[in-house]
This record gives structure tokens, C-alpha cells and sequence, in this order.
């Protein structure tokens, strides 16, 4: 049984205020309460992977600690350009369940690469949460996703 977490980033600041692009007020909040929401819901990640884009990292680092994973890496193929191939033939060596937090619109090819759709299938939004399935006949299908505005009121 392998799951397939995938997560936009927060909310992040903008460039001209912080070059770094760190998470936003807003975006630690929503993070943490997605985060918070699947770890009450049981959720189990082996490994997180992000871009290691200063945004990426503080939302996989969030994700983390509610979740209870250490095993957080930053790695190649999760940026916003880069070719959705890369990760979408890395996962046939996973069999853990593994979280992938990245960027629009490499997100939403990845999806669509995976679920074999020729167009966008998810409205990704950030601090997000797609949870893909894949079958014992290697097919993978969306089981839910989840957003900051299901689980609480934002103002």
C-alpha cells in the first residue's frame, strides 16, 4: 500500500518584501492547520521531500513536526519548471508513503502525469494536500484532498 502525499507550499511573502520568500504569517497558520488536522486523522509519512526552495522547506519542516517524520530532504526535480517526469519516475521506487512538498505548476503536471490526464485535474492551492493511492496494479487514484479552508474559518 503506498500513498502519495502531494503539498503546495504555504503562503509566502512576496519577493520585494523578502527576497527569501519565507512563509507568511498566513502561511505558517494554514500550514500548521492542515497539519495539525491529519496528524488527529492519522495520517503516516515515511519521508518528505521538498525543493528546498525557502518556502517548500518551511512548510515540509511544519508538516514534519505534526506528523512526527525527521526525515526531511531537499532534493532535485521539485521546482516550480522542472519536468514532472523526474519524480513521476522516482516514485516506482517507493513503496513507503512519501510527501512531496513543491510548486505550482510542477504540482499540477505531476498529478496529471501520474493519474495519465492530459489537462489539470487538481486546483492545488497553497498548504494543500492531495493524498494519490497507488494500486497493486500500479495505477494511481486520488483519495482526497484537503484545504486550509475545509478545516477552519479563515478571516
Amino acid at each position: 500500500m503506498t500513498h502519495l502525499y502531494l503539498v503546495q507550499h504555504g503562503e509566502s511573502l512576496p519577493t520585494d518584501i523578502d527576497p527569501e520568500r519565507k512563509l507568511s504569517e498566513i502561511g505558517v497558520k494554514e500550514t500548521e492547520e492542515v497539519a495539525k488536522f491529519l496528524s488527529r486523522v492519522n495520517i503516516s509519512v515515511n519521508k518528505i521531500f521538498h525543493s528546498g526552495k525557502t518556502r517548500a522547506r518551511m512548510t515540509a519542516e511544519i508538516f514534519g513536526k505534526y506528523l512526527k517524520v525527521s526525515d526531511i530532504t531537499e532534493t532535485d526535480g521539485l521546482a516550480p519548471l522542472d519536468d514532472p517526469r523526474i519524480w513521476f519516475n522516482r516514485l516506482s521506487k517507493y513503496e513507503e508513503d512519501i510527501m512531496l512538498v513543491g510548486h505550482l505548476p510542477h504540482l499540477s503536471k505531476l498529478t496529471s502525469l501520474i493519474l495519465n490526464i492530459d489537462r489539470e485535474i487538481v486546483k492545488f492551492r497553497y498548504s494543500g494536500v492531495l493524498c494519490l493511492y497507488k494500486e497493486e496494479s500500479g495505477r494511481w487514484i486520488i483519495m482526497w484532498y484537503i484545504t486550509p479552508d475545509l478545516i477552519y474559518e479563515t478571516d
